[in-house]
């Protein structure tokens, strides 16, 4: 998607550039270079926006919840920060099923700044769980990829 708004803008810029024929034939050959030359920095800039702008890196992206008892609290919060120069956006967490829930913020994240995102397990399903959470934002890395595995057993009187 990255590649493909690149090259959109890219072709865009260079259309305007050399947008009429006879207009690029007044123009001085000094006169082409410099737009050529915007047209370079407009690139470089769009393409460090896309490297250096989000970058979403967690602590953790696997968690052992280890045996459990049927019924306990089997959640986990998977610390995050963003390490990019731009804020951010976390569009949607989906679960590999619907005994999984995840919770995240809806406010973007800023430079720097901390985020969580919180998955629980039903724990009346019982015995061994291996899930996955995928997590789409607008992150050079997205989407990254959670993984929450354990044992839920019958509990004990």
């Amino acid at each position: 998607m990255r590649k493909f708004l690149f090259l959109t803008v890219a072709a865009l810029l260079m259309m305007t550039v050399f947008s009429s024929e006879a207009s690029a034939q007044k123009k001085s050959r000094k006169e082409l270079k410099a737009e050529a030359k915007a047209v370079q920095d407009s690139l470089l800039r769009l393409d460090s926006m896309i490297t250096d702008g989000v970058e979403m890196t967690f602590k953790y992206t696997d968690h052992n919840f280890g045996t459990m008892e049927q019924g306990s609290d089997v959640s986990f919060n998977f610390e995050f920060i963003n390490t990019g120069k731009s804020d951010l956006i976390i569009n949607n967490v989906a679960t590999s099923c619907g005994c999984t829930t995840p919770e995240w913020t809806r406010q973007p994240v800023a430079s720097k700044q901390r985020g969580a995102i919180k998955v629980k397990y039903d724990s009346n399903r019982i015995g061994n769980f291996n899930k996955t959470i995928t997590v789409y934002s607008n992150a050079k890395n997205s989407p990254v990829e959670l993984r929450i595995r354990g044992n839920i057993v019958v509990k004990q009187n």
